[in-house]
């Protein structure tokens, strides 16, 4: 026989052998067998916790803080729809009724108290200046118009006269806006809006004019002739006379 053979015949017999000697081992059981006493095998008991290998440390990072952006204010939405028109109460308002004109006969007569008014004073002032020339020896007598015949007294009187006509006028127009004749009357002078800028101007208009006519170095029948109830004076200055 084959060397190799043989071999292969003593491996066959030795498993053969092996598988019989443990199959006689399971067939005996000890008597400890399912009481628990029984050593415990290998296989079963525990194994013991293998020391776990800490974690190696990771940098913590804080967070910045990051400042949060303030939202804008919402837009205010537009209303495209069509607006209808707001209807406006209609109020009716009356003008005030015209003021009553003043009539041809009263302006004659306020103008005849102004002369007569103006004309006392000049005669008072005639009176002190011929005493104050002729050291009071005329008093009131007929020889302070005997005075008028000198030529320094003449002077002095058509000064007086002028300076009495021109400060009557300035005070009893630009004040009070009506003169003497015209508070008996009850006529007063309208100059328009005081916030006109030539309201100021329409005074002093009225006072030079005033002075022109009343005086009179221009005859006072040419105020006689009148236009929308307005005279040469009345048109000249742009003032009106009204009654109160």
């Amino acid at each position: 026989m084959n060397s190799d053979t043989i071999k292969d015949f003593q491996v066959f017999l030795g498993q053969l052998l092996q598988e019989e000697k443990e199959k006689k081992l399971e067939g005996v059981r000890p008597i400890t067998q399912g009481l628990g006493l029984e050593s415990p095998r290998s296989s079963d008991r525990p194994k013991q916790p293998v020391a776990a290998t800490p974690a190696p440390k990771q940098d913590v990072h804080t967070p910045r803080r990051v400042a949060t952006p303030v939202a804008p204010p919402p837009k205010p939405k537009v209303d495209f729809s069509p607006e209808l028109p707001v209807q406006t109460p209609v109020v009716e308002t009356q003008t005030p009724p015209p003021l009553p004109t003043v009539s041809l006969l009263k302006r004659a007569a306020s103008l005849f108290l102004d002369q007569v008014f103006v004309q006392t004073l000049w005669t008072i002032a005639l009176v002190i200046t011929s005493n104050i020339f002729s050291g009071f020896e005329t008093g009131l007598s007929t020889g302070v118009f005997k005075g008028l015949s000198e030529p320094l007294f003449f002077r002095f009187a058509v000064l007086e006269f002028a300076a009495l006509w021109l400060a009557y006028l300035a005070i009893s127009l630009g004040i009070f806006n009506m003169t003497f004749g015209m508070w008996v009357w009850g006529i007063r002078i309208s100059y328009g809006n005081q916030k006109d800028e030539n309201y100021g101007l329409r005074k002093l208009m009225r006072i030079l004019w005033s002075f022109i006519f009343y005086a009179p170095l221009v005859p006072s029948l040419l105020l006689v002739f009148r236009k929308n109830d307005r005279n040469l004076v009345d048109a000249l200055s742009g003032s009106n006379l009204y009654l109160s």
